[in-house]
């Protein structure tokens, strides 16, 4: 009897061993992560090192917007046909964020502006936010590049905090076209509360309280968490709004919205970044409001 139940211990354990190892791990987002913001990295040291012109004529993707002059235009013909731009622009990731997808993501951080080299001082003073997508080779591509100009921060700027533990890729196929309809409501009754109340109301149906959020204004640094609450309760004017494009990720969590925004006669262009929660209501993550 002993052998009997000895024989059957000894082969539950194999059963499990064997069933341990032929269960793979589920993918998770951390090379995906570590890709895009390698990939921003390599844009700005490439940028650094052959200028202007050449950095983004290479990094942009075919379709890339970027802002000129307070309009949205495509951005590597811009490039490709520009006179050399003098100067050294330099910049560096301190944010980084992505789809459960791992094809759609965003980095974020300050630049600077110097006037002939790396020495000089610098003499103009940033926040740039690029979106990232996967193209069909897999490679990360810049769709959009925007920023916004400030004085200098005076005070050091964190570098980039990588995230101690990475999501699960998601592998399940998502109704992309039902998610951009709920993303396009998300964003028509903010741009309806914005332009019928102010952009205080806006923010208050658009903005969870629990959540981190960024809000860029041009002239000013960077509001954050806390921060960007208090600098969304103080936007009493109300706002009108014109879209240019909506799109998600193929994951359905992740969406971006660009246009253009007209305040207390001042227009501009904007970029907000959602993202979808977990009770299935989107909430803005992220904002470049840039009026002059």
């Amino acid at each position: 009897m002993k052998k009997l139940l000895i024989a059957l211990v000894t082969l539950l354990q194999v059963a499990g061993t064997v069933s341990a190892q032929s269960t793979p791990a589920l993918p998770t987002l951390a090379s995906d992560y570590q890709a895009l913001v390698a990939a921003e990295r390599a844009f700005s040291a490439y940028t650094e090192r052959e200028g202007v012109k050449a950095g983004f004529s290479k990094f942009l993707s075919p379709e890339a917007v970027v802002v000129l002059k307070g309009e949205f235009a495509l951005g590597k013909p811009l490039y490709e046909k520009a006179p050399f731009l003098p100067g050294i622009l330099s910049w560096r990731p301190v944010h980084a964020d992505i789809a459960a997808s791992g094809d759609l993501g965003y980095t974020t951080g300050p630049f600077e502006v110097r006037p002939k080299t790396k020495t000089d001082a610098p003499v103009g003073f940033g926040h740039y936010t690029t979106i990232w997508q996967k193209n069909s080779t897999g490679t990360w591509e810049a769709i959009a590049d925007v920023g916004i100009r400030h004085d200098d921060p005076k005070q050091p700027i964190a570098d980039l905090i990588v995230p101690a533990v990475y999501n699960q890729k998601m592998q399940d196929k998502i109704d992309t076209v039902a998610r951009r309809i709920e993303l396009l409501d998300a964003e028509l009754k903010l741009i309806k509360l914005a332009g019928s109340q102010s952009l205080r109301d806006a923010y208050q149906y658009a903005i969870g309280q629990n959540q981190p959020v960024r809000l860029y204004r041009a002239g000013h640094l960077p509001a954050i968490g806390t921060d960007a609450l208090t600098v969304a309760e103080t936007g009493t004017a109300p706002a009108i709004y014109i879209l240019s494009r909506v799109a998600v990720s193929s994951s359905g969590d992740m969406g971006i919205v660009y246009g253009y925004v007209e305040q207390q006669g001042k227009k501009g262009p904007f970029v907000r970044i959602w993202k979808r929660q977990p009770d299935a209501s989107w909430k803005v993550a992220h904002e470049v409001l840039d009026l002059p």
